[in-house]
């Protein structure tokens, strides 16, 4: 997991879900948002609607994965950025790597790494 630092607080997730642009992938939809102070760490959410699993252990276990990949690659991520990952339907059967390929290159659509 990442430092609580450097994850979405509720006021900054509710100003990148409104303002923020947005970038699709197959299994993930990304929003983010510049932050003013552009030397800042990236703060990073990831929401798994009920709608992909019922069960709370299957979604947890979808944003641990996205974490991870996230913290693998935090030093390519580029600062002064708040990014919200949603999860689309049938990423629920994905394995890690699949995880992993579909996150990298969200981000690299949306020129953050």
């Amino acid at each position: 997991m990442l430092p609580k630092k450097q994850k979405v607080n509720k006021k900054l997730f509710d100003e990148v879900f409104k303002t923020g642009k947005s970038y699709h992938s197959d299994f993930l939809f990304l929003k983010l948002l510049k932050l003013e102070d552009p030397k800042e760490k990236s703060h990073f959410a990831v929401v798994v609607s009920k709608k992909i699993s019922k069960k709370a252990v299957e979604r947890n276990l979808i944003k641990r994965r996205i974490f991870a990949v996230l913290k693998e690659n935090k030093d390519q991520i580029k600062t002064g950025f708040a990014v919200v990952f949603f999860v689309k339907k049938g990423t629920e059967k994905m394995s890690f790597e699949e995880y992993k390929k579909e996150t990298i290159n969200l981000l690299e659509k949306a020129k953050l790494i």
